[in-house]
């Protein structure tokens, strides 16, 4: 019988799922933690790891769609307001200049799933598609805790690099130095490149192409 009613949520999760991405305009998808024996959690989906849908969200965009659909005018429209929504709470919520969910330490150090799973917007998908007004959020001590220990792991990185002894100036400057040095020879590098690709019998070609066309 469990197993019966797994296979009928399962059903539904997929339908679910198929409709979601079609609004999107997204082309994978995968059930987080879902496994290939079909058990596992039906609890986060990722489409073209871009966005993150409960089965709950997905249903609360799909059950009422004409609704969202009459309100926004379109099912691209519907589709923006939802992308509007994910680059709210994943951007600057606090409405000034310092970031949380959006500072820059926290954006190399926590890739796009991280930040979902650890910051669930207050605004919930459903009331965002109602209208909600859109307050700055308040930093927490929990944001202000994960920075913290951001910042901390960036310094602890620099000292062993440059050695305790070098000021944070110094380290600023060693930075600046390499970054410059390897820009450089990038820049080089891509030259080089760009050189080797003119001599191919492809680019040639191409570049008649568009001789004869101009």
């Amino acid at each position: 019988m469990e197993k019966k009613l797994n296979n009928v949520l399962w059903a539904v999760a997929l339908e679910y799922t198929r409709q979601m991405a079609e609004l999107m305009d997204c082309s994978h998808w995968y059930w987080i933690g879902r496994r290939e024996d079909g058990t596992g959690p039906v609890d986060t989906c990722d489409f073209d790891g871009v966005y993150f849908f409960s089965l709950e969200e997905m249903q609360v965009v799909i059950d009422d769609l004409p609704k969202w659909i009459e309100r926004y005018g379109s099912k691209e429209a519907v589709a923006e307001e939802i992308t509007s929504w994910f680059d709210w709470w994943l951007g600057d919520q606090t409405g000034g200049a310092e970031t949380f969910d959006g500072h820059p330490l926290l954006e190399l150090y926590e890739n796009r799933r991280q930040r979902y799973l650890r910051t669930r917007p207050y605004i919930n998908l459903e009331h965002w598609l109602m209208g909600c007004p859109r307050e700055p959020r308040k930093p927490t001590l929990d944001d202000e805790l994960r920075l913290l220990k951001v910042q901390r792991e960036t310094v602890k990185e620099l000292t062993q690099r440059y050695r305790e002894a070098r000021t944070l100036w110094n380290v600023f400057d060693n930075l600046t130095a390499e970054i410059k040095a390897l820009t450089e020879r990038k820049e080089r590098q891509d030259r080089e490149e760009t050189e080797r690709m003119k001599q191919t019998a492809a680019y040639k070609e191409f570049e008649k192409v568009i001789n004869d066309f101009q």
